[in-house]
This record gives C-alpha cells, sequence and structure tokens, in this order.
C-alpha cells in the first residue's frame, strides 16, 4: 500500500514538471551569410524605445497615496510628476 502511495506522489510531481517539449519560442530572425564567410543577423520585429522618451512607471495604488500625501506636503519626485500631469489628448481612453 506504501509503495502505490509513493508511486502516486512521484508520478503526480512528475507530471507537475515542465519540459522543454511542452513549450516553443518562435523568434523572427534573418540571417545572411555572405561570400566572406561573415554572417549578416536581423531581428526585423525588435522594437528600440525611442532614446529621451521612458515608459511610465506602474504605480500600485496605495504608493500613489503616499505620493500624493508627499505632493501636498511639497516635495518633489518623479513619481508625483508622473501623478498629477495632465494626460495628452492621445492617453485619454
Amino acid at each position: 500500500m506504501k509503495q502505490k502511495n509513493l508511486l502516486k506522489k512521484k508520478q503526480q510531481k512528475k507530471n507537475n514538471l515542465m519540459r522543454a517539449r511542452e513549450f516553443t519560442i518562435n523568434v523572427p530572425i534573418n540571417i545572411k551569410i555572405n561570400g566572406d564567410g561573415d554572417p549578416e543577423i536581423d531581428m526585423p520585429l525588435t522594437d528600440e524605445p525611442d532614446a529621451g522618451e521612458k515608459p511610465d512607471a506602474m504605480i500600485p495604488p496605495q504608493q500613489q497615496e503616499l505620493e500624493l500625501a508627499k505632493a501636498e506636503q511639497g516635495k518633489k519626485s518623479v513619481a508625483i510628476s508622473q501623478l498629477t500631469d495632465e494626460p495628452e489628448e492621445d492617453e485619454i481612453a
């Protein structure tokens, strides 16, 4: 009976493990091999962010409350300016 329970537990544990054959990752890539033997590698769908533009950080609701309380006290920070700035017209949903 104990052996049967041990076998069941081992089988459950084995079923819970992720194996490489269970997922696939597709990455579009272009490789060109020139006559000189040096390959040129190109990834056409990679989006590079603008150098001067950083995306807004996600601020959890409790942290937003703390940051707004700091703003009322006259403190300044990137998070406070992100929370208090008026949205651009294209940012309004």
